[in-house]
């Protein structure tokens, strides 16, 4: 799992919006509008936040679709389990 959502996989406020809104793309088909209204907030977020996920990923978001949203949903249910602790300074 955090070979495929690479830092992605970091347990915090900032990773956690962008699985979310990574989530909400790919359930709603690659909708930013769609997403945007589940998410409640407004298109250009979501694109932004799918922009910075892709870049976290090293790849756009529908590419290995089911690898991610599998990965995407053993992070919500199992939370700090499979995720990366955030990195101390």
């Amino acid at each position: 799992m955090r070979e495929t959502l690479g830092t992605l996989a970091v347990d915090d406020e900032a990773h956690n919006r962008l699985r979310e809104s990574v989530s909400a793309f790919l359930d709603t088909g690659g909708s930013l509008t769609a997403a945007a209204e589940r998410l409640g907030c407004h298109k250009n977020t979501v694109q932004y936040q799918i922009r910075r996920a892709e870049q976290a990923l090293g790849r756009p978001v529908r590419e290995r679709r089911v690898d991610l949203e599998l990965a995407l949903a053993a992070s919500r249910w199992l939370g700090a389990a499979v995720l990366y602790p955030l990195p101390t300074a």
